[in-house]
């Protein structure tokens, strides 16, 4: 089985992943803990993109995260299921809130080593504005479009949570 979990910040994609990692006993990869270096600092996209690659020779997989230089195309062709949440700004908001209440100061699993979670103005202005683009939400449709058959959208955590029931 591989899964990826994409769609917007504050969503819960690692939260989903997690959950789907260990239901199915699969390897999971937070695309994050790819993207960033101790500190917030990005890491070198070819060494990202090697990470990617050998992680996804792996049999069963779940990743986690947007990245669409981190061989999306590639990991939305392999992967069996496709989901995507595709939540409203207020929740967003509120899950990224609260993660940053739950995770002040500390590193959360999700993350790379050395990145403390942090709400600033940019990543504000992302989670409420930015990435509520139209071009971001067509990506979402085209993907949906393009892997019918594979994808499921989530536009609220009811709908997620009546697909994780069934998984049970």
């Amino acid at each position: 089985m591989k899964i990826t979990v994409m769609g917007f910040s504050g969503s819960g994609k690692s939260t989903l992943a997690k959950q789907l990692s260990e239901f199915y006993d699969i390897p999971l990869l937070y695309l994050d803990c790819v993207n960033f270096e101790e500190n917030w600092v990005e890491r070198d996209r070819e060494e990202c993109k090697k990470m990617v690659y050998d992680f996804m020779q792996n049999e069963s997989w779940v990743i986690d995260g947007n990245y669409g230089k981190m061989y999306q195309p590639e990991r939305l062709e392999q992967a069996d299921k496709i989901i995507i949440l595709q939540y409203n700004r207020f929740v967003c908001m509120k899950g990224a809130f609260k993660r940053n209440h739950d995770y002040k100061g500390r590193v959360r699993e999700s993350m790379a080593d050395g990145c403390n979670e942090r709400m600033d103005f940019w990543f504000f202005t992302w989670v409420v504005f930015k990435q509520y683009s139209k071009v971001r939400k067509e990506k979402f449709k085209s993907i949906k479009d393009k892997y019918p058959d594979k994808t499921v959208i989530f536009k609220n955590r009811k709908q997620l949570n009546a697909y994780l029931s069934a998984l049970n």
